[in-house]
């Protein structure tokens, strides 16, 4: 069967400010020193050999997803929404448009945002994924924690031996104790935000469990795939009507918590959700004191450690310091303590307020 990824590049990346700005949210940038986030993703992709890739952004980001995915040569298609709306939009959006293309195939969606140590490992799994896909399986990855983590939301495996479990439930982001509890448990997995399924049968779950998004899609859903992928003209109107009014709800919540056959794929790939700048640490290579920065000729360390600093024009110099991270992006600097950085979003809504 057919097999397209759907990547979700439409998040505004507010906890890496100021690096991630509205212009140029953190999926275009070169963290890594190996490219974009967004060309990372579609390069690891590519070893499944899939037909087409679909990138789901908004549209002021059309352009910069475009001049990412012209650097492979596959096919693809780049789908604009008006607002943010949530993944359960984003991947209706993109559902409608592959119906018109393809009788049925195999969908991977997954954000633009991931790192991802062990690509062959990864693209193991995904494989098995699809394999149990095609079996008309719901199919989720789930990472095995390394750690008490209470910045992700967790999956609670059920019953099931080797590498397919059944999904006992789904469980919003923890409390320390808590997320201790599910560590230890061995039962529980970081909810990857990584799904495969057959478009027919999610487009199925949609019409019991989230019928007002399909209605709210039903004037869309008529066009030709040509007028789907237009933001112009009758398109781009329909389009706007649909994303002012349909509800911001997460494919999970709508979803995965309700529907049946569910399933969930441990994966131990070296996963890392790029969503702060504590987190850019596992992708960044170190100096011998533990400092990091992918814009080596424009940073300075001195006597400090466990530092990192990333700077779009000045150079930037670090003495007598330890644990902090410092970023210089257009008109702003930001300077915290790595154990807060899931407070950098709240800079932000200061700043715009």
């Amino acid at each position: 069967m057919i097999v397209i990824p759907i990547i979700l590049a439409g998040g505004a990346g507010t906890r890496l400010w100021p690096l991630s700005r509205d212009d140029k949210p953190k999926q275009f940038h070169n963290l890594s020193g190996r490219g974009s986030l967004l060309e990372e993703t579609i390069q690891r992709l590519l070893p499944l050999e899939p037909e087409r890739i679909i990138i789901v952004t908004s549209e002021r980001h059309e352009r910069l997803s475009y001049k990412e995915m012209n650097k492979f040569k596959i096919p693809g298609t780049v789908l604009a929404e008006p607002r943010p709306r949530n993944t359960a939009a984003a991947i209706l959006y993109a559902s409608l448009y592959l119906r018109k293309l393809y009788d049925d195939l195999i969908m991977i969606s997954l954000p633009a945002d991931h790192h991802i140590k062990n690509n062959a490992e990864f693209v193991r799994i995904l494989r098995l994924a699809v394999t149990e896909a095609e079996h008309g399986r719901l199919v989720t990855i789930g990472i095995k924690p390394t750690y008490p983590e209470t910045g992700y939301g967790y999956i609670k495996a059920g019953k099931g031996a080797g590498p397919v479990l059944e999904i006992d439930s789904f469980v919003e982001k923890p409390d320390m104790e808590r997320a201790r509890e599910y560590f230890e448990s061995g039962k529980y997995y970081w909810n990857s935000g990584i799904f495969i399924w057959k478009t027919s049968l999610l487009l199925k779950q949609y019409d019991i469990l989230l019928p007002d998004h399909v209605k709210a899609f039903q004037p869309l859903a008529g066009l030709p795939a040509s007028e789907i992928a237009s933001n112009d003209g009758r398109a781009g109107e329909i389009k706007k009507k649909i994303f002012n009014s349909v509800d911001p709800v997460s494919i999970d919540y709508g979803i995965l918590e309700k529907a049946i056959n569910r399933v969930v794929i441990p994966g131990d790939f070296g996963w890392t959700d790029l969503g702060s700048w504590k987190s850019i640490d596992d992708i960044v290579p170190s100096d011998k004191n533990n400092n990091r920065s992918p814009e080596s000729d424009r940073t300075i360390f001195l006597n400090s450690n466990n530092c990192s600093v990333f700077t779009e024009n000045r150079r930037v110099s670090v003495v007598g310091l330890s644990n902090i991270v410092v970023v210089e992006a257009g008109d702003e600097i930001l300077v915290i303590d790595k154990d807060s950085s899931q407070e950098v979003k709240k800079i932000v809504e200061m700043i715009n307020r």
